[in-house]
């Protein structure tokens, strides 16, 4: 399949609007599944990833890493996954949970620490919630 103009190739036929949504300055995505039977983690993530800022259902705090990359976010009570993606500018923000280790059904929690990029943080491990 060729790439439509004005957008980002990802792999396994995946594309995004290059540049990201809304303000953000970067196109970031993260995929978690399978594909042809094989399990898949895909995760596209600018350095130059950005907080938008506090909104409805995204009031928790961002956490940095030592070069001030955006690495963990820590959930506010009635923050939502999707919500939480877009304000960091992140397509598909509901694959955060599963990034953590949630399975579909069960919701983020007040306090949890999410990890919003792993190749910053050197201790996470993705394991697939489903096998």
């Amino acid at each position: 399949m060729d790439r439509p103009d004005g957008y980002v190739e990802l792999g396994y036929g995946t594309f995004i609007p290059a540049g990201g949504p809304g303000d953000c300055t970067g196109s970031a995505y993260v995929f978690i599944g399978t594909v042809d039977g094989e399990s898949i983690t895909e995760v596209l993530l600018p350095d130059n990833l950005v907080d938008m800022g506090p909104r409805t259902f995204a009031q928790g705090e961002v956490g940095y890493d030592d070069q001030g990359r955006i690495a963990t976010y820590t959930v506010a009570a009635g923050d939502v996954e999707g919500v939480i993606g877009d304000r960091l500018g992140l397509y598909n923000g509901d694959a955060i949970g599963m990034l953590n280790g949630h399975k579909g059904y069960e919701p983020i929690q007040p306090g949890e620490v999410l990890v919003i990029n792993p190749e910053l943080v050197p201790s996470f491990q993705y394991e697939d919630p489903y096998n």
